[in-house]
Parts: C-alpha cells; structure tokens; sequence
C-alpha cells in the first residue's frame, strides 16, 4: 500500500470518529482514583532487543474529567466515567545491540514518549467496558530512549547499546485508540472470560487487535473499577488473588516503529509494509494480588515475529497499583 493511501486513512478515520463521538452522551464521572506504575523489560528472559523496555506513569482522577481532550473521546451511555493521563517511554533495538553497523534486515532502533489522555466507560451490570485514547508525543532522539536504555546498562554494569546513531529520526506521535471489553462468562469472584477488541489511528499505529481473557481466584467483579475495585460499590472483597491468562492477534496495516513513520523525513533504516508481518500474536499470562488500597500485578507475553526476518519475543512486565 503506497503512503499516499496511508495518509489519507490517518486523516479521513480521525474525522470520521470525531464526528461519530460528539453524539453519544458521557457526562458523568467517578470519584474512584488510582495511581500505577508499570515497567516492561525483556530482561526477564535473560535478553535484550526488539522491545527491551518501557516506563508507564498513569493516573486516575476525577478532575481530569476538565481535560479538553476528553470531547474528542468516546464514551458509553449511562455507565461509571474515569478520566485518566499517564506518561509512557518504550525502546525498540535489533537483536545485535553490541553492532556498530547498519543491519538493514533487523529491527531499527526506536524510542517513543507520549502524553496519553484517556477515558474509560465501564458498565458492571452489563459487563462491558469501553476505553478511548489519545496519545501526543514524539517518536525519535527526543524521546530520551537511546540515553534512558545507555543509563540502564550503566547502572547494571553492562556493555552500552552500539547503533543509537541509526535510529529513526523525529516525528510527531499521534494516534487514537478505541478498546471495548465485554464479559461472556462469569462465576462470581471465581472465574471470568471476557473478549475485546482494540482499533488504533494515526501515524505511528494503525491496526485492529482481537482477543480474550481469562481470571481464575478471588476477585471482584472487573467492571468495577480500572485496575483496582471502585470502593463506591458494596459488598467488595478487600483481598484478591488471581491468575490471568489470554492471547490476541492484530492485523497491522503500520508501525512507525518498524516502518519510519507517515511523516517525514525518512530514516537511514526502516522497513516497507511488504516487510512486515500483517498479522501478529501473543499470548499471555500472570498473577494479580491486591488489598484494599494497593495492588501487584506481574505478567508475562509472548509475541510472534514482526517483520521478515525477525523472530520471535517475550518480555515481563511488573505494575505497582495504588488506590488514591
């Protein structure tokens, strides 16, 4: 697919849902706040390349609720609203990070940082939640990505990153995401299975994920709340405890991580679409404990190869939950 093409899905879907959201209702909100805090790294499988790590800062507050972003978000009818902002920085690397050459069959070096604003419409009785997103930012050396992986590997005693000097070159991030939720089965503070499906806009993602996931042990039921239980509803255990597990696939029509990005300029290495893997999956797993007021959450993810030539990759991902 040429770029003039892509450039015209990035501008002409993004109209299309504005124009869709300034229909449906989403007033109200919810006094329930969180505060987490997540890190990715692959350095739990003893490797480092491909996604190797990311920072996530997010938070959940009422007052957010003034956000003028929010008029550009979806929203559900007649369910709890929890406004949030979060900030994320992630690095991509190939596999060789020690090369001090261009590899032009491997994944360039990337690094991304964004402002995410996002509102979350979740329903308990129906089981059914709706998370709409945007993300503003930068893709390239202003990201801060090649300096956040060089201090890493300096405070861990390993040997730096060789190939920052290829990686893809600024761009502005923007994209929009839209992820709804629905539970199909469910044995009261036992077990759960529930599906979902994530569409993202912009010039950095464009694709379209499907899913499902599973819970097993004590916990409330999911809808109430984002991470950790809304305490405005009664009858709420204080302790949880549960294994969760899932897999997904998502047919990707562009990443700006792999393939430079939509806007210029264009970088030294990055990939065409006949490159990449259309059709990427993962599966997934991990263990939640929570009480009262804060939370663990530890998970692991496997993926499927992303362009051509690469392989396969896992990563862990560790989140701390704090109810404010």
């Amino acid at each position: 697919m040429s770029r003039f093409k892509l450039i015209l899905i990035f501008f002409i879907l993004p109209i299309a849902i504005q124009s869709a959201a300034q229909k449906i209702d989403g007033v109200n909100f919810n006094p329930h706040k969180e505060l987490v805090v997540r890190w990715d790294n692959d350095a739990f499988f003893d490797i480092d390349y491909y996604y190797t790590q990311g920072a996530h800062i997010l938070c959940i507050h009422p007052a957010l609720r003034k956000n003028p972003l929010n008029h550009l978000l979806f929203r559900l009818k007649n369910t709890d609203k929890y406004y949030g902002m979060g900030v994320v920085q992630e690095m991509f690397t190939p596999k060789d990070i020690l090369d001090t050459l261009l590899n032009v069959v491997d994944r360039p070096y990337a690094g991304t940082l964004f402002l995410k604003s996002f509102l979350v419409s979740s329903s308990p009785e129906k089981r059914l939640r709706l998370t709409t997103q945007i993300d503003l930012g930068v893709l390239g050396p202003l990201s801060g990505a090649e300096q956040a992986q060089k201090l890493v590997h300096h405070l861990t005693h390993s040997k730096p990153p060789e190939g920052w000097d290829f990686q893809i070159q600024n761009r502005p991030y923007l994209n929009y995401h839209g992820k709804l939720e629905k539970g199909l089965i469910a044995l009261p503070q036992k077990f759960d299975m529930s599906a979902y499906s994530r569409l993202r806009l912009g010039n950095i993602h464009d694709d379209l994920q499907l899913g499902g996931n599973l819970r097993y042990g004590q916990f409330n039921n999911p809808f109430k709340g984002y991470i950790l239980t809304n305490p405005g509803y009664a009858g709420n255990k204080d302790f949880q405890a549960f294994v969760f597990g899932g897999a997904n696939v998502t047919f990707v029509l562009y990443n700006a991580t792999l393939m430079g990005g939509i806007i210029p300029p264009k970088s030294e290495h990055e990939f065409e679409l006949s490159q990449i893997e259309n059709f990427v999956g993962e599966i997934y797993g991990g263990l939640q404990v929570s009480f009262k007021n804060f939370g663990l959450r530890g998970k692991v993810i496997w993926k499927t190869k992303e362009f051509e030539q690469g392989e396969d990759h896992s990563w862990g991902s560790i989140s701390f939950i704090f109810r404010l």
